[in-house]
């Protein structure tokens, strides 16, 4: 059973609906869902839907809430195939802003979610980070004036943000979010890819990282809290993917060695992205060599041929789980995603067991 005084989250795509329907997720693993993704109009800056996604994040919540009515549903919006610059331009005017808070209300309270997940990936200008500051002071207001209005619980309100406080040099605002937010889910992950590092292999979810440490998990995290964020505001994030390049010699496959870019394969994206169960495929098809366990990068990584694969398993997760149960003190944790797990839902399982308030 997920634990009830702390944040063990998971999310879930419509996308992923084929081979991982809503009525397949063990909402007994998880305190809180979420559910991705809503679009943002580029011309209203209200949400917008796909017609397949539509009738899905219509009945996520109802469809969850009946297998655990314990269960917290947040509504994400954006993500990593929205466009930044969508997110910029509705962020830069507040005739804008409350064009998308207004819908963004709206469609959570239909759809019956209990809150709202803001993915701007990323502001990463000054300008872009005061309209950030701006958007989360209202979106802030706009919830709290609703849940007045319309005498329901506040809407929890959550940002997703980059591993470091520090974007190009320039600050995420840690009092306005220290006041406006429930908390900040942190994306800790994806620290390293094949397309922004096509010259060597990366530690792709690296906690630590000895050879470039600001290039870390740990690092990030420290940094936020170091930055005035309060621990238990932080939301760790755990991914059940990895990232595949093409190795420049099959003689030399470890951590930063010589690299072409994304692996080209079956179950492999274009991007080099590999869901954690095809990783296991991935190693029992080639009996490929296999790191399970890099404790100087807390990664696993594994190779064959001219394949190489940074990856999480359950081992990783345990450590990673327990150094931030014993040095940092957060909120919890969240995956992404859930379908990208194997069948027997193994790495749910074990963040689960290995839960931060143990």
């Amino acid at each position: 059973m997920a634990k009830n005084n702390i944040v063990n989250a998971g999310y879930w795509f419509t996308q992923t609906n084929a081979h991982c329907p809503i009525s397949k997720i063990d909402t007994n693993l998880y305190t809180h869902l979420f559910c991705g993704y809503a679009n943002l109009n580029s011309q209203t800056y209200e949400l917008s839907f796909s017609d397949s996604a539509k009738p899905l994040i219509r009945h996520f919540s109802n469809a969850v809430k009946e297998n655990n009515s314990k269960v917290k549903t947040l509504l994400s919006i954006g993500g990593d195939h929205a466009s930044a610059d969508s997110f910029a331009a509705m962020a830069a005017t507040s005739s804008n802003r409350a064009s998308f808070i207004g819908s963004f209300i709206c469609k959570a309270r239909e759809g019956n979610f209990d809150g709202v997940d803001v993915q701007w990936l990323y502001p990463s200008c000054a300008e872009d980070m005061s309209n950030f500051e701006a958007l989360i002071i209202e979106c802030h207001n706009g919830v709290v004036q609703e849940a007045k209005e319309s005498r329901q619980p506040r809407l929890i309100l959550v940002a997703t943000v980059f591993y470091s406080p520090y974007i190009n040099d320039v600050r995420y605002p840690i009092q306005v979010i220290r006041g406006a937010l429930d908390w900040v889910n942190v994306i800790a992950y994806d620290i390293y890819t094949p397309t922004s590092s096509t010259n060597e292999t990366g530690p792709s979810s690296a906690f630590y990282n000895p050879e470039r440490n600001s290039s870390s998990g740990y690092f990030g995290i420290r940094t936020w809290i170091q930055q005035g964020l309060p621990s238990k505001m932080i939301v760790f994030g755990l991914p059940f993917h990895g990232w595949a390049w093409k190795l420049e010699s099959s003689k030399k496959h470890k951590v930063f060695s010589p690299a072409q870019g994304p692996a080209r394969g079956q179950n492999i994206s274009m991007e080099g992205l590999i869901e954690y169960g095809n990783i296991k495929k991935f190693i029992a098809d080639n009996d490929a060599n296999n790191v399970p366990m890099d404790r100087s990068f807390v990664i696993g990584y594994t190779n064959f041929g001219s394949t190489w694969i940074a990856y999480e398993d359950e081992d990783t997760i345990k450590l990673k789980i327990s150094r931030v149960k014993t040095n940092l003190g957060l909120n919890g944790y969240f995956v992404w995603n859930i379908a990208a797990d194997d069948e027997h839902h193994s790495l749910a399982k074990v963040v689960d067991a290995s839960g931060l308030d143990q």
